[in-house]
């Protein structure tokens, strides 16, 4: 049964054995969803009751599910004759089924006991943080099926077990608006993850499944550093056979490559939803859900308080972006600019108001190298800034003070 979009209703299996990507739905309890395109999958057939304002549903016998069990079962089969178990990298155009697949591989691999590590390289999606955010975590418990991945102790009290992500700021929903920065932050959130398998064999014998932003075989350089980031030695490409063989024939060598088809219900997202479900996440982030609310707290703040800082644009970069197509500007190789990655964002209305910015863990007077190795600690928004008084008014998840740390900004806002 397809739910192309959801905008507010509740769904409960009376009968049989049913599940929305890969995780299991229980009898007799009621899921509610508001704002999603999603489906629920049975194998033998169920009966189930919903309610609520859809703007479509159908129900369909075609399914790919078999093509993605037989890959489930394969990377299972990796896992158990191995110390080491299958890094997978999806890769797949817009809208086709990337993420879907990622949860289903990260929630059968659950059910056999394992603690796969999911990983999200997409920064338009949320993932286990806000929008803009690069993120990791091993799946020790079930995804929660209301919420996508579930919630994280960065979002206070949860219903089921928190995951414990490593979140790295990037700040854009496209990786291309600052290429350099984004490669940074996937090889420092590569180190982190690597670092972590060998430390826990269970994880290590569990493997990676890695979801990526849309990417093309002109973004091969962009995935064989993912590959060399990650230790991948899977691609796995959803319905795209130009890209797979573009691949199979780059990587025969070193990589295992295989196409699965796309989903036929996979459903195109256009830009006005995808802001939407930006929004939701980051306002879920601060105030919760309606089976866990949260309180947000408000500080107020001077100035000289807070270090902000944004991704760095090399003029050569700015330079290009108003060439014509095929002309690129002079790059001055001595310019000793050329490895900045971030740079120092004043304080003022115009750069900050509304803006959403990652606390780092680095000090805020840290140097900047130390600083964009950082993780990220939380998230803050900017609700009010006073140019004449010089004090801001800053939106954090929990009370007390703001945290003497070093901030990120993105290009994410959010009015309260």
């Amino acid at each position: 049964m397809s739910l192309p979009e959801l905008l507010s209703g509740q769904d409960n299996i009376i009968d049989g054995i049913a599940e929305i990507f890969g995780t299991e739905l229980s009898n007799d309890i009621e899921y509610k969803f508001s704002g999603i395109k999603s489906a629920i999958y049975t194998h033998q057939g169920c009966k189930l009751e919903y309610s609520g304002q859809l703007t479509s549903e159908y129900i369909s016998e075609e399914t790919e599910m078999s093509a993605y069990i037989s890959l489930h079962l394969a990377l299972e089969n990796l896992r158990n004759t191995s110390s080491k178990g299958p890094n997978v990298l999806i890769l797949g155009a817009k809208d086709s089924g990337k993420s879907t697949l990622s949860k289903i591989l990260s929630s059968y691999a659950l059910r056999m006991d394992h603690q796969p590590f999911l990983v999200n390289l997409d920064p338009s999606k949320s993932g286990f943080s806000i929008p803009g955010s690069l993120s990791a975590a091993p799946i020790s418990d079930i995804l929660d099926v209301e919420q996508g991945l579930g919630q994280s102790y960065t979002t206070g009290p949860t219903l089921l077990h928190p995951k414990q992500p490593t979140v790295r700021y990037f700040g854009y929903d496209n990786f291309d608006d600052h290429l350099k920065f984004y490669k940074y932050n996937v090889s420092r959130l590569g180190i982190t993850v690597l670092s972590r398998l060998q430390e826990d064999e269970k994880v290590r014998r569990s493997g990676l499944i890695v979801d990526t932003p849309p990417l093309t075989i002109k973004n091969v350089d962009l995935i064989q550093d993912i590959v060399s980031d990650f230790d991948i030695d899977i691609l796995v490409v959803v319905g795209n056979e130009r890209l797979f063989i573009d691949l199979k024939k780059r990587f025969k060598e070193r990589l295992t490559v295989v196409k699965v088809p796309k989903s036929a219900g996979v459903v195109d997202i256009d830009d006005a939803y995808q802001r939407k479900l930006q929004q939701k996440a980051i306002k879920e982030y601060f105030h919760g859900i309606d089976k866990s609310p949260l309180s947000p707290y408000t500080v107020n703040v001077d100035f000289k308080v807070v270090n902000v800082f944004k991704p760095y644009i090399e003029s050569t970069e700015l330079i290009s972006s108003v060439l014509p197509i095929g002309e690129e500007g002079f790059e001055d190789s001595k310019d000793d600019k050329s490895s900045k990655l971030i740079e120092h964002v004043e304080t003022n209305s115009s750069n900050l108001l509304n803006s959403v910015v990652a606390i780092l863990h680095a000090d805020k007077n840290e140097d900047e190298d130390e600083i964009v190795r950082s993780s990220v600690l939380g998230f803050a928004v900017v609700t009010d800034v006073d140019d004449i008084k010089s004090f801001l008014r800053i939106l954090i998840p929990v009370p007390g003070r703001l945290p003497d740390k070093a901030m990120i900004l993105g290009s994410f806002r959010y009015i309260e």
